[in-house]
This record gives structure tokens, C-alpha cells and sequence, in this order.
């Protein structure tokens, strides 16, 4: 066989991956690829590569990053499957069961407690198929309209009657009732660091019988203000992750995060706090409001079955959408005490998705 899986080197193959990341996702990566590989606050991850032999070259690669997740209460290093790149003449099954299996390794030698990958769509679910594993939740996305000027236009073609008809579409979209969180909370902007009062927070929300992403200052600050697609060095302020808190009597009681794009498209990234049925709502409405008064077209938010999230989005009327990625969860198969149980609840929103 020509073509055999090996660890990479982020020095020496640096070139090559760099190449294959962006001859498969179509942008350039070196800024990222640091960003992923040198500056995560929770350590190095791991990658593997397919080397053909024949040609001398990389074609294919895989990467575990290492995340803090909650599972169950307690604080576990666990790692998410990323950069799963592989060149279109090698996409077989072979090479990607090689590469699926390759991202077991730092969780079978005890490096990590459990890793997980987020496949797409139900072709990305071959290989754990052949492996004998399923889906542990899937991840939904939501889509709450905002504006009707598009969607008129693409129905019914530009015409003197129907920018009236969008005009008051879009009053309707902006009046219409939505369900209030508790009033003695003060919303505001959030633009600097994140600090220990973030730490304090994400330790003193539940997690008990949940499997969740930490949300500690350095890694809040790493994802949201050190990412150099979106964060203080993006080109243009839109297209920034962009914060709301939520404070009682001064107390941080949760927080929300966004971005939104050019073409009039916002992305709920994060919502989190105490309460988050009073304090979601809360943040949920000043994002929309945010997103009215920028005249966004519509707002998506992405959760899983299990979280708070669903509900939140269904009362304040957003729609039900595609699966967006069925998560599959991986632990030592004879671990003595397992973390991975059935009755956990993979408390999943957009940010567990990002990497």
C-alpha cells in the first residue's frame, strides 16, 4: 500500500498542511492554524497525516484539539476532532477509517477523557458507522426572520407593490410579541477582556448531568478576542464577535456573543448564564434589537435537543431548520467508570461546534 498515517510535525510539515488545509477550504489558514495549534490556553493538540509514498506528499489530515468541557459537574480535558482535511482522490473510506482511528489515540493512552467529532451531514457519518458508533445528539439550527426585503424580492421580482408589502412585513417582524425575561436586568455592551468574574460564573452555573464547553476568562478571551478571523484583528467591525452582558445589582449574571455578516446574516455564538430562562431571554431581545436596528434579515442560533437553547429559541419564535451536525462522543471502551452514559445530556450550542 502506497499511502500509510502518521503523526505530523507542525514544524516540518507545516508547509504541507498549511497547503492541504487550503486546497480543501479554500482560504488561507496560516493565521488560524496558529491560532488553533500555538495559542489554545489548554495546551497542544494532535495531528495525523496520510503520506503517499508514491507521490512523496501529504494528502490527507486530521487533527484533536483540547478543550475543558463539563461532564457531569466535574472540570475534564476532553479534545474535539477538527481540520479533517483529505484530497478528493483519496476520499475513500479506507484512509478516512485510518484517519477516525488515529484520533483515538490521546484519548485511549489517557491524555484526554474523551474526544468528539461533529460531522455535517450523514455522509460524514460513514466512517463511525463502520466503526459501530452513533450519533450521541445532533445539533440544530434555528433561523429567526428579521426582514422580508429579500425573500419578496427573489418571490415576486422587483415591482412598485412590493416594497409596500415589505415595509410592513417588516414592521410586523420588528412589533410582533415576544416573551420577557425578568426586568431588573441591566444589558450593555462588553468590549474588552474577559476576566475572573467570567471564571466565577462559568464555575457556578450548573452542570450537573450535562456535558458542556468551559467558559473560563482565558479561553473566552482566546476564542473571542484572539481569533484572527473574528476577533480584534477582523477587517471589518461587522464581522467581529460582538458582546452583551447581563448584570443584576452589578453581578454578572450571564452574557451573549454574535457576529454579523455583509450579506445580512447574524450568528447567535454563545448564550450563558444563571437562569437561563429569564436571563437568555434578556440578552436573546437586546441581540435582536441589535440586529433590527443594523437591518439584519434573520438572526440563527444552533443547539442540541438537550439544551435550554431549544426552548429559549421556540418562545421567542425562531424557526426550526436543518440538523447542522450530529455530534458522536469516543471514550476507552473499557473505561471502569464511564462518562459517556445514557442519560447524559450533551448541552451543545454553537460554541461547542467552533474550532
Amino acid at each position: 500500500m502506497s499511502i500509510v498515517v502518521r503523526s505530523a510535525s507542525l514544524i516540518d510539515d507545516r508547509e504541507e498542511l498549511l497547503d492541504l488545509l487550503e486546497r480543501n477550504f479554500g482560504e488561507p489558514q496560516e493565521l488560524r492554524f496558529a491560532w488553533r495549534h500555538e495559542s489554545n490556553p489548554v495546551g497542544p493538540g494532535w495531528s495525523w497525516v496520510i503520506y503517499d509514498r508514491n507521490r512523496k506528499a501529504i494528502v490527507a489530515m486530521t487533527s484533536v484539539f483540547p478543550r475543558r468541557m463539563y461532564v457531569s459537574g466535574k472540570l475534564e480535558v476532553c479534545g474535539q476532532v477538527g481540520e479533517f482535511a483529505v484530497d478528493t482522490t483519496y476520499r475513500s473510506l479506507g484512509p478516512a477509517l485510518q484517519l477516525q482511528r488515529a484520533t483515538f489515540g490521546p484519548v485511549d493512552s489517557g491524555a484526554i477523557s474523551l474526544c468528539y467529532d461533529c460531522p455535517p451531514h450523514d455522509a460524514g457519518m460513514s466512517t463511525f458507522l463502520r466503526l459501530g458508533m452513533g450519533v450521541n445528539c445532533t445539533m440544530t439550527r434555528y433561523a429567526l426572520p428579521l426582514r422580508s426585503d429579500e425573500f419578496i424580492r427573489k418571490k415576486f421580482g422587483n415591482s412598485l407593490w412590493t416594497k409596500p408589502v415589505a415595509m410592513a412585513t417588516n414592521l410586523l417582524l420588528r412589533g410582533r410579541r415576544v416573551q420577557k425575561g425578568t426586568t431588573d436586568l441591566e444589558i450593555s455592551k462588553f468590549d474588552v477582556g474577559f476576566d475572573d468574574e467570567f471564571s466565577n460564573l462559568d464555575h457556578m452555573v450548573s452542570s450537573a448531568g450535562k456535558i458542556r464547553a468551559s467558559r473560563s476568562s482565558s479561553e473566552l478571551n482566546w476564542r473571542y478576542r484572539d481569533d484572527p478571523m473574528r476577533g480584534r484583528s477582523a477587517s471589518t467591525s461587522s464581522a467581529k464577535y460582538r458582546c452583551l452582558v447581563a448584570r443584576k445589582a452589578g453581578e454578572l449574571q450571564g452574557f451573549a456573543v454574535f457576529f454579523t455578516e455583509t450579506e445580512g446574516i447574524a450568528t447567535l455564538v454563545d448564550l450563558f448564564g444563571h437562569n437561563i430562562a429569564d436571563t437568555g431571554i434578556a440578552l436573546l431581545e437586546a441581540v435582536i434589537e441589535t440586529c433590527h436596528d443594523e437591518d439584519v434579515a434573520v438572526l440563527h442560533g444552533f443547539c442540541s435537543d438537550a439544551s435550554d437553547l431549544e426552548e429559549l429559541f421556540q418562545n421567542l419564535g425562531f424557526r426550526r431548520r436543518e440538523i447542522a451536525a450530529r455530534v458522536v462522543g469516543y471514550e476507552k471502551p473499557h473505561a471502569t467508570e464511564k462518562l459517556l452514559t445514557s442519560d447524559i445530556q450533551w448541552d451543545f450550542g454553537h460554541v461547542e461546534l467552533m474550532v
